[in-house]
């Protein structure tokens, strides 16, 4: 018995001696733990999930995010599943609140601006990162972020979208981590194109020829060969940039600079668009469209979403990314499969560039009192795979199904919380996305093309510092919107003239020293990325 108690003390003596060790133990053992912690399983400790790679994560917060679209129908239902793991693994819980695409423009800057308590924002090139990101708006993304917070980030996240968020040297927010092909496509009624005893489209030529014989079509109703609601920019970007395999730049030069693609790309490859003999050609092509009658004289005041008027069948084509096109084209199989939908790229010898991470993403505001906390969310939300299903698809077997091939298809409620709503955007990951059984198969065809011949292109992780031209930006701006949409719709009665007084009005705003302060940019960028 003595012998019994002996060894029942020397036991003891040497569990409390290792929960000493482990509670004095250096940031190198809490570093390992934290980074054996931040695998599959999520990154929890063997506490009951009270540290995330190493951090103290025992006070529970709640914390508040703002995303651009509408809110699902079964929203709440799929939130609470989000909450279940995010509670287990960094004791926290997800509230959500929404701007919608009608008033996001006049709520965003101003939801900021008011002193909300609140904690996470969508954000992007698109959706004001810059600005608001220059009025201190958003935490800083620094390494020390990545290596405290954000282990899954920092092993698994694109190297190229981090340049591409830069500000001044700093990241200001969580790109998304998923590049597609940024090209367009284009959408026709097979049935029209047979009745008029068309071939199927190879060319820009074949395409006016299908306009021409559809437009007015007397049978279908199609009032127009194409709905120019968007200004035409949708059709600019293949008949004028992948006809003459040009490339742009993002962020705050996205209209007015662009380069032709070469492999010794340099600075002095930027360029003007309108300034070139190929945008005259296209300018006059797209006013004896205009002058055909394939859209409206009055198509720059239209309100008609693109997309609805090829569904209602008022337009004979629709021109968008592929997959937007391709979703349209399942979508008419189902409603209109006597339509014949027929999706082309009338440029496959065309580089193709992946688009920059930076079109979605997320930020933790400077000002939220859980920023840790809020990162920490961001690595999971997007990295730790149950959550990125729940984000992007909802629950399985209620808004989705995966197929015995690795596909995912429509669950019974997807109508209730769609694939790829407005909340998820900021968390798209190419590592977890799957392909939609069914994909359209024009969509599927082209789609395996442009992956296979993809690159990044020599400025994707360039992002321009317009603080040397801000005013200069702003009136080029003002007179961009008094022109280009005219001479792009076709809607002027002299192009020749008008584009010159475009180029003259240019000039006066500052277009030089934009162009000068591109140049600069991009080749000190290229000089450091050697």
């Amino acid at each position: 018995m003595k012998n019994v108690k002996k060894l029942t003390a020397l036991l003891l003596a040497g569990i409390m001696s290792v929960s000493m060790l482990a509670g004095c133990g250096g940031e190198k053992e809490k570093t390992q733990a934290g980074s054996m912690a931040a695998g599959t399983e999520g990154a929890a400790s063997a506490e009951a999930g009270l540290t995330y790679n190493g951090q103290d994560v025992s006070e529970p917060v709640e914390l508040v995010m703002y995303y651009i679209g509408d809110k699902t129908e079964d929203e709440d239902l799929v939130l609470a599943e989000i909450n279940k793991i995010l509670k287990e693994k960094i004791n926290a819980t997800l509230v959500l609140k929404n701007m919608s695409f009608s008033d996001y423009s006049t709520k965003y800057a101003l939801t900021i601006a008011g002193g909300e308590n609140f904690d996470l924002i969508y954000t992007s090139t698109w959706a004001y990162y810059q600005s608001e990101a220059n009025k201190g708006a958003f935490a800083e993304v620094t390494e020390q972020v990545l290596n405290d917070y954000m282990p899954l980030h920092k092993e698994n996240q694109a190297e190229a979208s981090w340049g591409q968020a830069k500000i001044g040297g700093k990241v200001y927010f969580v790109p998304c981590n998923m590049a597609n092909v940024s090209a367009n496509a284009i959408l026709i009624r097979g049935d029209l194109r047979e009745k008029y005893g068309l071939d199927r489209l190879e060319t820009e030529e074949d395409l006016e020829e299908y306009y021409t014989a559809v437009s007015n079509d007397p049978d279908s109703q199609v009032t127009y060969a194409y709905d120019a609601s968007q200004n035409n920019d949708t059709s600019k970007a293949i008949l004028l940039q992948a006809k003459n395999d040009w490339g742009r730049m993002e962020g705050a030069l996205v209209n007015y600079v662009s380069y032709k693609y070469t492999d010794d790309f340099s600075a002095d490859d930027l360029f003007w668009m309108y300034g070139t003999e190929e945008y005259l050609e296209y300018a006059k092509l797209m006013k004896k469209w205009a002058d055909s009658g394939f859209w409206s004289k009055s198509a720059i005041a239209n309100s008609t979403d693109v997309k609805e008027a090829f569904l209602n069948g008022t337009s004979a084509s629709y021109t968008q990314n592929l997959g937007s096109v391709g979703a349209v084209a399942s979508e008419i199989e189902e409603s209109h499969p006597e339509w014949k939908p027929e999706v082309y790229d009338l440029f496959p010898s065309a580089h193709r560039f992946y688009a920059a991470y930076t079109g979605d993403g997320v930020a933790v505001l400077a000002n939220s009192q859980n920023q840790a906390r809020a990162f920490m969310a961001l690595d999971l939300m997007k990295f730790d795979p149950d959550l990125y299903y729940l984000i992007r698809h909802g629950i399985k077997g209620v808004h989705y199904d995966v197929t015995d091939d690795g596909m995912w298809k429509p669950g019974p409620d997807m109508s209730k919380n769609n694939y790829g709503n407005g909340f998820s955007w900021g968390f798209k990951n190419s590592m977890y996305d799957m392909t939609r059984e069914g994909t359209f198969k024009d969509q599927y065809e082209i789609g395996e093309v442009w992956k296979a011949k993809a690159i990044e292109g020599p400025t994707t992780a360039f992002s321009f510092d317009d603080s040397n031209v801000k005013n200069e930006l702003a009136n080029l701006q003002s007179v961009y919107t008094q022109y280009a949409p005219l001479l792009d719709l076709g809607l002027v009665d002299d192009v020749e003239k008008t584009l010159a007084d475009f180029n003259k009005q240019a000039e006066a705003a500052g277009l030089q020293k934009i162009l000068d302060e591109a140049k600069a940019q991009v080749a000190a960028f290229l000089e450091n990325s050697k």
